[in-house]
């Protein structure tokens, strides 16, 4: 199937560093933050996300730390 895909007009194949340098993205959680001095003064809500790396839409790898005070 790949030899019939790479037949295709203007189809070329990735070398393995390019393959290497793709990211899929990011699938984040986002949670809630109990209310801290910041968002009293300010009024904005803050709260805890991390995110791990995603292909289509799938997480796979490991979840990074939990980054503290992100803007809702």
């Amino acid at each position: 199937m790949l030899k019939e895909i790479l037949k295709l007009e203007g189809v070329e194949e990735l070398t393995k560093k390019q393959q290497k340098s793709l990211s899929g993205g990011e699938k984040c959680e986002t949670r809630y933050e109990p209310m801290s001095v910041f968002e009293q003064e300010s009024g904005q809500l803050l709260c805890m996300r991390r995110c791990r790396p995603s292909f289509l839409g799938i997480g796979f790898g490991s979840w990074s730390e939990w980054e503290h005070n992100v803007t809702c």
